[in-house]
């Protein structure tokens, strides 16, 4: 094969490569949160985890500090004089405003809400009942001997500073994040 064609075959695999779309999955029972490749190739492992206080569960509710499981993305990336940066997943979803609606725990006027909130692509109300401000963050300050043997957090998913610094080497807004 002439030399030109395998510069072509390499720009195109670079190109396809720089263009793949990295994706997250929280273990909740290993603790883990692994960083694929679109083709499922892992990136980076990134272990032990801090979850909520609460457990993990299907539906968060206001105050109960569990991890909600589900399928999300990265809305918004802020620093975080708490916890050097914070990666806001796209939380309530329209599903759970649904199930918190058929439950009897929301009421129709703020699933609507929470449902027109999330087909514009702007963030739902984050202070009715299924709570908000769900996200991924570092310990910041924080007691990282409570982190290694505690699940402390509200209802994010935590991780040392460091691993903090490499999981943003990779994520951006838009990333999915399953919670699983």
């Amino acid at each position: 094969m002439p030399l030109h064609r395998y510069f072509a075959l390499f720009t195109l695999i670079g190109a396809l490569c720089a263009h793949a779309e990295p994706w997250a999955r929280v273990d909740t029972a290993a603790q883990t949160l692994t960083v694929y490749s679109q083709s499922g190739v892992a990136l980076l492992v990134i272990k032990r985890i801090a979850l909520g206080s609460g457990g993990v569960a299907d539906m968060h509710y206001r105050g109960d500090n569990t991890t909600p499981r589900g399928d999300y993305r990265i809305r918004a990336i802020r620093s975080s004089h708490r916890f050097i940066t914070f990666y806001e997943l796209d939380y309530p979803k329209t599903s759970q405003a649904e199930q918190a609606f058929r439950d009897g725990r929301l009421s129709r006027e703020t699933r609507d809400l929470i449902v027109a909130q999330n087909d514009i692509g702007e963030r739902p109300p984050q202070h009715t009942i299924l709570g908000g401000w769900i996200g991924i963050h570092g310990i910041g300050d924080g007691n990282p001997q409570i982190h290694r043997f505690y699940d402390w957090t509200d209802g994010c998913i935590a991780m040392d500073n460091e691993a903090l610094a490499r999981f943003g080497e990779w994520a951006d807004i838009g990333m999915r994040v399953e919670i699983r």
